[in-house]
């Protein structure tokens, strides 16, 4: 059983965009895992092998409970019934509280847009008793996604990950066939992960994200559901910004 489940769509994706949040998690012990959607076998660097070890290196940076991979296509992830079956079987056989996934409008890769939308659908899905998977019906607490780098509108809320940001990092940067390492030249790359540029990218959204609540760095959020505050001081003091 686990307390949070994250769905990504590749292998990388949750270090990127909820890393320091997972670490937070973590620290407060709760059990916390993360299913990708595919095994980032068609990405322009690296293989499914090399991508697979990086997985398993980056998982135990995150001090993961759980880490799920599915077979769906990586480039072609596709809201099918298919797929739908196999997130409803994840969700129902670690029976999370909280769901976390893409937020599903405006993406800018389809993959990303295509599991956010299939995995808030799915945690209602999960709860139906006469959708027949193998195991036991089970509906999340709640579903909240999390926007791609480039942030189009207010976060519903902001994760303070200051504490965790260099373990973040360190997470991230297990992906080395994804990603540069401080001081490589990347004048020759394909793609705009693999650039010096997308550091800077992370760590602008990072601070602004994190500006908004008074913190270094931090991770956005939308949910359809408001948090329940329970120390309403505690959570609007403001350390700067």
């Amino acid at each position: 059983m686990l307390d949070v489940l994250i769905f990504g769509a590749h292998p990388d994706d949750c270090e990127i965009f909820m890393g320091g949040t997972i670490l937070y998690m973590k620290s407060l012990s709760y059990h916390v895992g993360v299913c990708d959607c595919c095994s980032g076998e068609a990405g322009t660097y690296g293989s499914s092998d090399t991508r697979r070890q990086e997985l398993e290196n980056a998982s135990r940076v995150l001090g993961l409970d759980a880490r799920e991979t599915l077979d769906m296509p990586d480039g072609n992830i596709r809201n099918t019934e298919e797929n739908r079956l196999k997130v409803i079987r994840v969700i129902r056989a670690y029976r999370p509280e909280l769901v976390f996934s893409f937020h599903d409008e405006q993406t800018r890769h389809p993959d990303h847009g295509s599991v956010g939308g299939m995995v808030r659908e799915c945690c209602y899905l999960s709860g139906l008793e006469k959708l027949e998977t193998g195991n036991a019906a089970f509906r999340p607490s709640s579903f909240i996604s999390f926007p791609e780098l480039i942030q189009y509108r207010r976060p519903d809320f902001v994760v303070d990950v200051s504490e965790f940001w260099e373990q973040k990092m360190e997470a991230i940067r297990c992906y080395h066939s994804q990603v540069t390492i401080p001081g490589e030249d990347d004048s020759r790359t394909k793609t705009f992960i693999r650039s010096n540029r997308f550091w800077s990218v992370l760590e602008a959204r990072s601070t602004m994200a994190g500006a908004m609540i008074g913190a270094q760095y931090g991770e956005p959020y939308f949910s359809i559901n408001p948090p329940r505050v329970t120390d309403p001081l505690k959570s609007f003091r403001r350390g700067f910004g």
